[in-house]
């Protein structure tokens, strides 16, 4: 994330601006016995995707942008949910723009 990002929040990004787009691959280590309510608070997070579970607590995950909030700043809610032991990013990738629906399939 360049310094610029970190002091404009995405709503408030330059009109006409080329956009950018993150996505980060993160590895949760959660405590076994809060796992059921880390997945439960990752789920309602906007731009969170939980993609691998194991059970002694880790989890590998997707964070993207989202129109209102980078993806780093998702990323520090991680770490802020009950239950989370650490968060780390082993995965970024940042574009111009999003992949369009033809580039995904």
């Amino acid at each position: 994330m360049s310094l610029s990002q970190q002091s404009i929040p995405k709503s408030e990004a330059a009109p006409g601006a080329p956009q950018e787009f993150n996505i980060c691959g993160i590895l949760v280590q959660a405590r076994p016995e809060r796992q059921a309510a880390v997945e439960a608070a990752l789920a309602c997070m906007a731009g969170v995707e939980i993609h691998e579970k194991a059970e002694d607590g880790r989890l590998v995950i997707t964070v993207e942008d989202t129109k209102d909030i980078w993806a780093s700043e998702t990323l520090a809610g991680v770490h802020k949910i009950e239950g989370v032991i650490a968060a780390s990013l082993v995965y970024h990738h940042r574009d111009s723009e999003p992949p369009s629906e033809e580039q995904q399939s």
